[in-house]
């Protein structure tokens, strides 16, 4: 008997259209199942409650901004789970709380064996004074000596408002950024230009002709843009500098 997968998105009541529709036609194209949900939900409440009622053997989470690039980006994660009993999807750090260098699977792209999550005894997807959503399950499947697997960005397409995203020592993420060849995540999805540019690259998925030309490298650690500093993280380079 195969294993069950549950692919869920939720997105916002009066969300555009045609931004929905574009990531409902990547999935279609690909012919992979989603259960949509339309709710004014938090994001990790959403996740709680579809877990915990889910009666598959992988429950995963796709954001609405958040796209696999291939049939077989899903697949993967898909067999990954099932055969290490695990946690699979997108790489994600958390900048704005310290220590800013723990790095694990994005709640945007999530993949978990629900039994494993059964056995931690069905923690929280809710942050906490030091997690961000899901972060929380992933440190906890680490302390009982899980090993997740998560992909890592390559490219991005623009820098997001406050500079680019830290990866801890590995490089950068932005907007538009591409996993490793396997998803493709938006990100800031709530400005125009970026919508636009959202549909477009869908639309490429489906036509077969999405390419990373042109995009920014996540592997540059010489970008020449802006890169995102947090407050925390600037108090602590002070006091650093007080010492140098």
């Amino acid at each position: 008997m195969g294993i069950k997968v549950s692919i869920n998105t939720f997105y916002y009541p009066g969300s555009n259209e045609k931004f929905v529709n574009a990531h409902k036609g990547v999935m279609s194209h690909f012919n992979i199942p989603v259960n949509y949900v339309e709710k004014e939900i938090q994001h990790a409440e959403f996740m709680e409650q579809t877990i915990r009622s889910s009666d598959a053997d992988v429950v995963g989470f796709l954001d609405i901004d958040c796209i696999p690039l291939t049939k077989d980006s899903v697949n993967d994660v898909v067999k990954y789970v099932a055969k290490n009993k695990s946690i699979a999807g997108n790489v994600q750090a958390t900048n704005h709380l310290y220590p800013m260098s723990h790095l694990f699977v994005a709640p945007s792209c999530f993949f978990i064996w629900k039994p494993l999550y059964e056995a931690m005894g069905r923690p929280t997807f809710y942050p906490t004074n030091q997690t961000d959503v899901a972060q929380y399950v992933c440190h906890l499947a680490e302390q009982n000596g899980v090993r997740s697997m998560a992909y890592y960005p390559t490219h991005f397409e623009d820098e997001p408002e406050e500079g680019v995203w830290w990866l801890h020592n590995y490089g950068f993420y932005g907007v538009g950024t591409v996993f490793d060849g396997k998803f493709y995540h938006l990100f800031q999805s709530r400005f125009q230009k970026n919508v636009d540019m959202f549909i477009k690259r869908c639309k490429e998925v489906i036509d077969g002709t999405f390419s990373t030309e042109g995009m920014f490298s996540s592997r540059d650690l010489n970008f020449k843009g802006r890169i995102a500093c947090f407050p925390q993280e600037q108090s602590f380079k002070d006091r650093i500098k007080e010492k140098l």
